[in-house]
C-alpha cells in the first residue's frame, strides 16, 4: 500500500514539473520601439519658429482604433515616444506587430501640449477645441525588427495665417481679435484613415482667441485662423477684445496683402493713440469706447500738429452706441440733434477732404473708414442692402430752416451734401462731434 502512494506522489511531482518547465518556454512580445522626429515648417511662414521644449506631437496609426495614439515628447534636444489609450499611458496600448503596415497623421497643437484624445465612433478627437493654428503631416510606416522610424515634415494648414500683440502680461485667452478676412479655425476630429476635419463653427470677424506665447521682451499674443475663401485685397481692420472687461482698440493697415502663412506683428498692446494729439497713431491701438473721441490730423516734421477734426467715433452708428460697427437707428433731424452733438457740413467736408476714403467691413458691417496720417474714423452704412452712408450734419439749409443737410456717400464713392426736411423720418443718423 505504502508503495503505491510513493508511486503516486511520484507521478504527480512529475507532471507538475513538466507543466512548469513547458511554462518556461514561454517568452513575452518584444515592446515596439518608435524612433521618429519631426522637422517645424519654415521658420519665415509662423510666428513660432522651431521646436521648444514641453511641445507635443499627437501620432494616429490606420491599423489602431480611437482612442489609441502615440504622444511625441521634445524634451529641448530630442524627442521621446509613449503610446496612449485615450488619456491613459499604456505601453503596447496600440497593438502593432512586426510586419504591420500603414499611415501615420502627425498633429501638433502649439498650446494643446496637455490635449487628450477620446473616440468620437471611429474618429479621434481632443478634449478641447483649440482654435489656433496648427502642424500636420503624414508618413507611411511598417514595423520592422521591433521598430517604427520615421521623420515628419510638418506643415501649417493651406491660409492660415497668424498675428502677434507684444504685451509682457500675456495670459492664455485674455484678449481676443477680430478680423472680417479671418476666420478663427481649429481642429474638429482625425478619421481612422487620418483625414482632418476642421471646424466649422465660426465665421469672418468671429474672434480669434489669443494665446500668451513667448517670454521676456518678446512675450505676447499669438492669434490665428484661416484666410476667408475669397480673400480680402489689402486694407485690413482689426478689433482687438479684452476678455474681462470688454475693453476694446482698434487698428486699420492699408496696402498690405495677406496672403497663405502670412505672420504679422501687430502694435504691442500697450501702444495706444494718445488722445490728446501729442503723439502719432500710425502703429498704436485706437482706443474704443462710449464718449471715446478721436482726433484727425497730421504732424509735421518739426513735431508740430495740424488738426483736422475731432470725431466721437463709436457713437457714429446712433447715439449711445458702443462700437463703430453697431447700426441701424433710423432718426429724425430733431432726434439727432437733441440726443447728439452733430458736426457742421464745414466740418464734414474738411473730414471728407483730408482723408483717404477706404472701403472695408468690420464685423460683418460694411462701411468706410476715413483714414488720415494721424487717426482714422469707421462709419459703417445706414443699411447693408443699401451700401451707402448717410449721416446728418448740424447745418439748416440756408433758404429755408425747416430743411436741413446731411452727408450722403454712395457704395461708389460719390459724395454729396442733400437736402431734406428737418422732420423727415429716413435712414439717416446722428454723428457725434466732440469739439474744443
Amino acid at each position: 500500500m505504502w508503495i503505491l502512494i510513493v508511486m503516486a506522489v511520484a507521478v504527480i511531482t512529475s507532471c507538475g514539473q513538466e507543466i512548469l518547465d513547458s511554462g518556461s518556454d514561454i517568452t513575452e512580445t518584444a515592446p515596439i520601439v518608435f524612433n521618429l522626429t519631426a522637422n517645424h515648417p519654415d521658420a519665415t511662414k509662423a510666428v513660432k519658429t522651431g521646436w521648444e521644449a514641453g511641445d507635443v506631437i499627437f501620432v494616429f496609426f490606420s491599423g489602431a482604433a480611437a482612442p489609441k495614439h502615440l504622444k511625441m515628447h521634445y524634451d529641448g534636444s530630442a524627442w521621446s515616444s509613449a503610446e496612449y489609450n485615450g488619456s491613459r499611458q499604456t505601453e503596447g496600448a496600440l497593438g502593432l506587430a512586426n510586419g504591420n503596415v500603414g499611415t501615420m497623421r502627425a498633429v501638433f497643437l502649439p498650446f494643446g501640449s496637455d490635449a487628450t484624445v477620446s473616440a468620437s465612433g471611429t474618429d479621434f478627437v481632443f478634449s478641447k477645441t483649440y482654435y489656433a493654428y496648427y502642424l500636420t503631416a503624414t508618413l507611411d510606416y511598417t514595423v520592422s525588427n521591433g521598430k517604427v522610424s520615421g521623420a515628419f515634415q510638418m506643415e501649417i494648414p493651406d491660409d492660415y495665417v497668424q498675428f502677434f500683440v507684444e504685451d509682457a502680461d500675456a495670459q492664455d485667452e485674455a484678449y481676443q481679435l477680430g478680423c472680417d478676412a479671418v476666420i478663427p479655425t481649429g481642429v474638429a476630429s482625425i478619421s481612422a484613415n487620418g483625414t482632418i476635419t476642421e471646424t466649422s463653427d465660426k465665421t469672418a470677424a468671429d474672434d480669434m482667441l489669443g494665446y500668451a506665447y513667448g517670454s521676456g521682451d518678446n512675450k505676447g499674443y499669438l492669434f490665428s485662423g484661416k484666410l476667408t475663401t475669397w480673400k480680402y485685397g489689402s486694407n485690413y481692420y482689426f478689433a482687438k477684445t479684452k476678455t474681462a472687461d470688454g475693453s476694446r482698440a482698434d487698428y486699420f493697415v492699408t496696402g498690405k496683402t495677406l496672403s497663405s502663412h502670412s505672420a504679422v506683428k501687430l502694435p504691442a498692446a500697450s501702444d495706444v493713440y494718445a488722445l490728446n494729439g501729442d503723439t502719432p497713431n500710425k502703429g498704436k491701438w485706437v482706443p474704443v469706447g462710449s464718449g471715446i473721441t478721436v482726433k484727425l490730423g497730421k504732424f509735421s516734421g518739426e513735431g508740430g500738429w495740424e488738426h483736422f477734426s475731432d470725431f466721437g467715433t463709436w457713437y457714429t452708428c446712433n447715439y449711445g452706441a458702443t462700437a463703430p460697427e453697431q447700426y441701424g437707428t433710423k432718426s429724425t433731424f430733431g432726434y439727432a440733434t437733441s440726443n447728439a452733438t452733430l458736426p457742421t457740413k464745414s466740418q464734414f467736408e474738411t473730414f471728407i477732404n483730408r482723408c483717404s476714403i477706404v472701403p472695408i467691413t468690420v464685423h460683418g458691417v460694411y462701411g468706410k473708414v476715413f483714414n488720415a496720417p494721424s487717426g482714422f474714423v469707421f462709419l459703417p452704412s445706414y443699411s447693408q442692402e443699401q451700401l451707402s452712408l448717410i449721416y446728418w450734419t448740424s447745418t439748416i439749409y440756408e433758404n429755408d430752416n425747416s430743411d436741413a443737410y446731411y452727408l450722403s456717400i454712395t457704395h461708389g464713392g460719390s459724395i454729396s451734401f442733400i437736402i431734406t426736411s428737418s422732420t423727415a423720418w429716413a435712414c439717416i443718423r446722428a454723428l457725434v462731434n466732440q469739439l474744443y
